[in-house]
């Protein structure tokens, strides 16, 4: 079990950093548009991408937390997109990182159970 912690939580930590380096690269060519001036749907959209990205760099620091907020942000993304347009496979795919991350510390958390009960 401790593999599958350290594994899944490697494999989530690089997956996240490339996603967070791509669409640091896709702002910054692109221009941010200023998110006050955008219809509220598009605003919902980029709070739920902050918050995404936000959970992809809490991951590197605690599995659980990083997990669930990079989640809950991609769920907000995929609620808002859904009523735009339809949904790309990199949209999916967002949310591998903080489902690996919650796989990696219910492991961990497993992990010390196991150790608790042996002793």
């Amino acid at each position: 079990m401790k593999a599958l912690a350290v594994v899944c939580r490697w494999i989530a930590r690089l997956i996240g950093a490339a996603f967070v380096a791509l669409i640091l690269i896709i702002a910054i060519g692109e221009g941010l548009p200023n998110p006050f001036a955008q219809p509220p749907t598009i605003q919902i959209g980029f709070l739920a991408l902050v918050l995404l990205l936000a959970g992809l760099l809490l991951g590197w620091l605690t599995e659980l937390w990083g997990g669930l907020l990079s989640l809950g942000g991609w769920l907000l993304f995929v609620s808002v997109i859904q009523l735009n347009s339809r949904q790309s496979t990199f949209v999916h795919l967002l949310c591998l990182p903080g489902v690996l991350f919650l796989i990696a510390a219910l492991a961990r958390r497993r992990e010390r159970r196991r150790a608790v009960f042996k002793t």
